[in-house]
């Protein structure tokens, strides 16, 4: 007997545990003494925990934003166009070797190559000094031009036509004023290709970097405006291919969410940027990648700060459950494998579970009476204005064994709920929730008479264990005190397991200013 009662203990009482094989639960074989006639109703415990944080701002670190980081470079601008004449190289025409001849026409095209400098000057206003390469492979190609003060230069890219020999513009930079760098990027197509550095103003000397890279992920998204799109479900993996180059993601989310962030981006420089100054980002973890999302547009943005380039990065965001749009409620239950967040405040009200409402409405009413006897059946649950969830481990510990049992209350976790006879919802990962209240919610009145006398049950209860299924907040079934499963005679029975309540955790606001230890 004390086994049996010990291992029901076990099943009922700790808030995590995991057990691979079906607990059944049915009135024959999970009895929990459900009589208890001296008292029903659960003694309110306030707990001893400093509840005294009301606003996440003091619960959890927003996340410090990256601010107009791609200022200095700004891909690809055009305010004017290329209005020159129509280009067309000789059948002899050679990309050579800077210096053996005069590159002002592109048939004599200085030959550049990945990672190269090179130095420059324009003699006069509308000269155009031309380069060329090829590409083996479709590839990405950045050129970074800086000229004197005096000079506004632009930079217009071609590729050849290898059956006509004439250039076709495929892209440039140009933007309106002395001394402003140009950078030009794009993913471009094996094949052969020629840039010209034009000066629109002035004369006087420039330089220019030239990168070609099959980095072509993604790409271009060298800016905000040019930002890859990305789901809340997506791996990134990327390279920065060159000192100037910045990798942006964005996503939109019309929902307040949690979500893991994994960030790997080795010695280079990641940030987060929201396009609303008015919503916020949460990391609601210091020891893990857990971060709580306003409804809205952000930004992932990835960058070097000390020239170094060619290393690749990788970028993990997984949505756990979207959360209510509640600022009194902050206190998370997160089950990431099983997709389940509950929230609370700091007193267990206002509850929510992946942005729903708690709901425990139930009625089941029954008149099975015949000519051997009475059985009426009205159980009832309803949502008192005062429910509150048990969220702390030290509230409702029990010194006796038959209290601890008879009440069965537990922390927040998740179950796979796999079937019940008197369920009302899906089966599936749910939330295991205990609750309670200051006045009586849960009534179970069961009238038997006759052959069915035995079977009376007549209790008006403040505290209840339930099932709740986490699409709708609604409930899924009973799990204690459930007459049906633990009191009355017949087949009745609720087939459950614990996969994953190994991966449940508390994330609540550190009061002693200590992130725990342990979870």
């Amino acid at each position: 007997m004390k086994k049996r009662l010990l291992a029901v203990l076990l099943a009922v009482a700790s808030c995590i545990c995991v057990v691979y094989s079906p607990i059944n639960a049915n009135a024959q074989e999970m009895n929990y003494g459900v009589s208890h006639e001296e008292s029903s109703d659960i003694s309110i415990e306030e707990s001893d925990i400093d509840t005294s944080i009301f606003d996440i701002n003091n619960a959890y670190p927003e996340v410090a934003q990256v601010e107009d980081i791609e200022e200095n470079y700004i891909p690809n601008g055009i305010d004017r166009v290329y209005d020159g004449e129509n280009l067309k190289v000789h059948m002899t025409a050679t990309v050579s070797e800077s210096g053996e001849n005069d590159n002002t026409d592109p048939n004599y095209a200085y030959l550049v190559e990945h990672g190269d400098v090179i130095h420059g000057e324009l003699t006069k206003t509308s000269e155009m000094r031309w380069y060329g390469f090829s590409l083996e492979q479709r590839s990405k190609v950045s050129i970074l031009l800086q000229t004197v003060s005096n000079v506004d230069a632009d930079i217009y890219l071609f590729e050849l036509d290898q059956n006509t020999y004439k250039l076709n513009l495929v892209g440039g930079s140009a933007t309106s004023e002395l001394g402003v760098s140009e950078y030009c990027t794009e993913v471009l197509d094996k094949g052969i290709y020629y840039f010209a550095v034009s000066a629109y103003e002035g004369s006087g000397q420039y330089a220019f970097a030239f990168y070609a890279t099959s980095d072509i992920n993604y790409e271009v998204n060298d800016s905000k405006a040019t930002a890859a799109e990305i789901g809340v479900n997506d791996t990134i993996k990327g390279i920065i291919d060159n000192p100037f180059d910045k990798d942006y993601y964005t996503f939109t989310i019309s929902e307040p969410m949690i979500t893991e962030l994994n960030v790997n981006v080795g010695t280079y420089s990641f940030g987060i940027i929201k396009e609303n100054s008015s919503t916020s980002v949460y990391k609601i973890s210091e020891k893990e990648d857990m971060y709580q999302f306003d409804a809205g547009k952000y930004y992932l943005v990835v960058y070097s700060t000390d020239g170094k380039y060619d290393t690749d990065y990788s970028i993990k965001l997984k949505k756990v459950a979207n959360i209510a749009n509640d600022t009194s409620s902050f206190y998370y239950m997160i089950n990431a494998k099983a997709g389940i967040v509950f929230q609370s405040d700091g007193y267990g009200s206002n509850m929510y579970v992946n942005g729903n409402t708690i709901d425990l409405s139930y009625s089941y009413n029954v008149d099975a009476s015949n000519s051997a006897g009475t059985q009426r059946y009205n159980i009832t649950m309803t949502n008192p204005s005062d429910l509150r969830a048990k969220i702390y481990q030290s509230q409702f510990m029990f010194d006796d064994v038959e209290d601890a049992i008879y009440y069965g209350m537990t922390m927040p976790d998740t179950v796979d709920y796999i079937k019940g006879s008197k369920g009302v919802g899906p089966t599936g990962n749910v939330l295991e929730l205990s609750l309670y209240s200051s006045n009586s919610f849960y009534n179970i009145h069961c009238i038997c008479s006759g052959a069915y006398a035995a079977n009376r049950y007549y209790k008006d209860l403040n505290f209840v264990t339930v099932f709740i299924n986490p699409n709708t907040g609604k409930l899924v079934d009973i799990e204690h005190i459930n007459y049906f499963y633990e009191y009355a005679t017949g087949s009745n029975s609720m087939t459950f397991t614990r996969p994953y309540s190994t991966a449940t955790k508390y994330y609540y606001p550190y009061y002693n200013g200590e992130e725990p230890t342990t979870w």
